[in-house]
């Protein structure tokens, strides 16, 4: 057995649920669950009809790298959401099975093994896919404190030199879980100056992009971060979203990663070895979900 996985620590909703065993809540209370970030609203009629409608996907085997017409869907929604001029659908995005999967198989992809002492970087709190990806790739994971006295930020230059040195992957996830705090166009800079001085690569979980109040004030993303210093490349920069929480289907496993196509590449490599290709009755729904947006602004 691969060792690392002795290192994996038990699934945060698996201690919650053997904490709860023999909990009986009161009748006449409905609980109010914490633990997890599930959207509380039914699934849009229309996604459920463009998922009955194209049952019949389920009869062929899907690419790994998804069809023309959803890499073009995901690409067109973030020129919309982001003001970016351009995405290449070919070679800038890929389809994923929800975030989670991706974020945690991307330190496989990522990670060098053979050089000694890699690192990577977390926000803490943090999103233990983070930790278990480092541990499994056989890296330590290194954190940095988002908490109340500097505002949640993240103060990238709080890490010695000697520590970014050995960092191969930073995981940033903006808007924050559970902060709420959403980097500034200024710590992205920062960030990315960081990576090209030390070579590593951003990994920007964004699946909360979609959650905010005002139109004026929508979260900043990695992508269009880079975009405005004109890192029209994405050099070392991806970025992973989900429909899960922006559309009200957790069930249906459906994402995307975006950025560097040169890294794109190498993960789509892996990734059809993985055997995580994405079912072609989904990708038809995902299609219907990214090309509307009615349905998120009521929710």
């Amino acid at each position: 057995m691969n060792p690392n996985l002795t290192r994996l620590h038990s699934y945060p909703f698996e201690k919650l649920r053997k904490l709860f065993e023999g909990i009986t809540p009161p009748a006449d209370l409905k609980p109010i669950r914490l633990s997890i970030g599930e959207p509380q609203h039914a699934t849009p009629g229309f996604i459920r009809q463009a998922l009955a409608d194209n049952l019949d996907g389920l009869a062929t085997y899907p690419t790994t790298q998804g069809s023309d017409a959803l890499r073009g869907a995901i690409a067109g929604w973030l020129q919309r959401r982001y003001g970016l001029p351009t995405i290449d659908a070919a070679s800038q995005v890929l389809p994923v099975n929800g975030s989670r999967e991706a974020l945690f198989a991307f330190g496989q992809c990522v990670i060098d093994g053979r050089r000694p002492n890699a690192k990577v970087l977390c926000p803490n709190p943090f999103y233990q896919i983070y930790e278990g990806a480092a541990f499994l790739a056989g890296a330590e994971p290194v954190f940095l404190n988002n908490v109340p006295d500097n505002g949640f930020s993240s103060d990238f230059d709080s890490i010695p030199d000697e520590v970014w040195r050995d960092v191969q992957l930073v995981f940033v996830c903006s808007p924050g879980n559970p902060t709420g705090r959403v980097l500034s166009q200024e710590e992205w800079q920062r960030l990315f100056e960081l990576s090209d001085q030390h070579d590593f690569v951003i990994a920007a979980d964004e699946c909360y992009s979609e959650i905010y109040f005002d139109d004026d004030a929508r979260p900043i993303g990695a992508l269009e971060a880079a975009h405005r210093l004109g890192r029209t490349d994405f050099r070392n920069v991806v970025m992973f979203s989900s429909l899960s929480k922006r559309s009200n289907v957790p069930g249906l496993r459906s994402g995307f990663v975006a950025g560097d196509a040169r890294i794109l590449k190498d993960f789509l490599r892996y990734r059809t070895y993985h055997g995580c290709a994405m079912s072609n009755t989904v990708q038809a729904t995902s299609i219907a979900a990214w090309n509307d947006e009615a349905h998120v602004a009521e929710n």
